[in-house]
């Protein structure tokens, strides 16, 4: 049996004329996404020959022919391993060749890039292109015509390899974290247990890329019914025109753009009433943005916590959770990352792996179902990870009397100075307070007295002016001073990854190039 196939051809056969996906002035029913789907499926399995388990990678835009394959994937029981399309040309071939991939399938928008990589890309046999075609690539509509509309799926076991997704690489080489079936199936569920029970009439607009975060509610959504609504190009107004116009119920944002939203000035001139559900999730959102979210937008917001090893969602702040009135301790709590998911067990342990007090610090490791196998090709890394059947997250954090979950920092991101540990993202949060701060991070640098000195990057608002000495002399006021920056750089933007991450590691680079010192 496969479950997860026939939970998408169920969907095609119950919702057959509706609108299963608009791109644009693209319409695709359900019932032609079905047959999309098998056939590609059953052209790979059979006309291509790709054997079950093989590794295919995905490099597409958000467009209907990403959904397609990756449902073709599911019924060949092939390996998804999606790729951000904003990385760069040497991060796409590690991965393609990390994961040992049989195929890849690819737009034209990146027929240039696999062009260029095609001589380094010596184990995948099948190019296949959604649009314009490589010289010796096969055109998507030509694959398509070589298998079968009639339902098709192999079989597949809950321990059967589902997805490889690659960590950011933050702090190296991305490793390709390995979920089987089982994760997928019990994550579907997850959602609607924990984030939002999707409905027929929902329609959900894809702003991330399916790569990532987005991606992971595309089936939660397909299997009830629901309309997916994908952007062509994605701009703050091109996505109010989508919310308008297809009365978009969800989506899911990095907080980046949900404070790219709370900036855009035209947002008033649409109507953006249909929104009821916005998942957010990738990165921490500052806690004076999300009181400005809240006044603006109103109770809509879902925080959840995941990682590539352990899909969200791990950890979710409700509806009910975001609040801009309550007591002291319930204010507080729009700074946590909520509580452990139904499904989700969670703990914080010290650096012997006992259980921290109410209000210590310590590490987050998650268990269950959903928690990734293996690092693919990787088997130190993975014990380094896991260990009696618990993932050692890296992310630490307290939890209060009522099992909220309160990220601190990485723990690569710590800054020692002076013996005192110092947590960025405490300072960081004071910083967001600041009525001229837009942006910032918190950095440790090198310092002959103290080892680390705290450093304050910093993106001011447009129109509004703040000197270094100033930022440092409202953090004198609200922090113990070994923790207020010593010093502060300014910049337009700061760096961030292909999924919207603020990238300290570039940050701290300039600073530790001349040292011993992972960054």
């Amino acid at each position: 049996m496969n479950r997860l196939a026939e939970l998408i051809s169920r969907a095609g056969r119950q919702f057959a004329r509706k609108t299963a996906f608009i791109n644009g002035d693209q319409r695709v029913t359900f019932a032609e996404a079905e047959e999309a789907s098998n056939r590609l499926a059953s052209a790979l399995e059979s006309r291509l020959e790709v054997p079950k388990g093989a590794r295919v990678c995905i490099l597409l835009p958000n467009t209907p022919q990403f959904t397609i394959s990756d449902w073709a994937l599911i019924k060949a029981g092939l390996v998804r391993v999606p790729i951000n399309p904003r990385l760069a040309i040497p991060e796409i071939e590690y991965i393609v060749n990390d994961c040992k991939a049989d195929v890849v399938i690819y737009g034209g928008e990146y027929t240039l890039t696999i062009e260029r990589l095609r001589p380094n890309l010596p184990l995948v046999r099948h190019f296949i292109a959604a649009g314009e075609a490589s010289p010796g690539a096969l055109p998507w509509d030509q694959v398509l015509a070589g298998g079968t509309p009639e339902p098709f799926a192999v079989q597949t076991n809950m321990d059967d390899p589902y997805m490889i997704l690659y960590t950011s690489g933050t702090t190296g080489r991305p490793k390709g974290a390995m979920t089987n079936v089982r994760s997928r199936w019990v994550t579907l569920f997850y959602v609607y247990a924990n984030e939002d029970f999707v409905h027929e009439s929902d329609v959900m607009l894809h702003v991330a890329s399916l790569a990532h975060g987005s991606g992971t509610k595309m089936l939660p959504h397909y299997v009830k019914g629901a309309t997916n609504v994908f952007l062509p190009q994605f701009t703050m107004e091109t996505f109010c025109r989508a919310v308008q116009e297809h009365r978009v119920t969800t989506t899911w944002m990095v907080p980046t753009l949900v404070g790219m939203l709370l900036d855009f000035p035209n947002q008033y001139k649409y109507d953006l009433s249909s929104l009821r559900t916005v998942v957010y999730a990738g990165a921490p959102m500052p806690a004076e943005r999300l009181k400005e979210a809240l006044k603006t937008f109103g109770r809509i917001f879902v925080q959840v916590y995941g990682l590539s090893e352990a899909p969200q969602p791990a950890l979710v702040l409700s509806k009910t959770d975001h609040i801009l009135e309550g007591t002291p301790e319930q204010m507080s709590r729009l700074a946590s990352a909520g509580r452990p998911a139904i499904g989700v067990d969670v703990k914080v342990v010290n650096e012997v792996g006992e259980p921290v007090g109410n209000g210590e610090i310590g590490e987050i490791c998650l268990r269950g179902e959903h928690i990734f196998t293996d690092y693919f090709g990787q088997p130190e890394a993975t014990a380094d990870v896991l260990q009696d059947g618990w993932f050692y997250t890296g992310d630490l954090a307290t939890v209060d009397e009522e099992g909220y979950v309160f990220i601190v920092d990485r723990k690569k991101d710590m800054i020692i100075s002076g013996g005192y540990n110092v947590y960025p993202r405490e300072v960081e949060e004071v910083l967001y307070r600041h009525p001229a701060v837009r942006e910032c991070a918190v950095i440790g640098v090198p310092d002959e007295k103290w080892g680390e000195a705290v450093k304050a990057i910093v993106s001011v608002r447009p129109g509004l002016a703040i000197t270094a000495g100033e930022i440092i002399e409202y953090c004198r006021e609200n922090l113990a001073g070994y923790k207020k920056p010593q010093s502060v750089d300014f910049m337009d933007d700061l760096p961030k990854s292909p999924n919207g991450k603020i990238l300290k590691k570039e940050l701290r680079k300039p600073y530790w190039k001349e040292r011993n010192r992972k960054i």
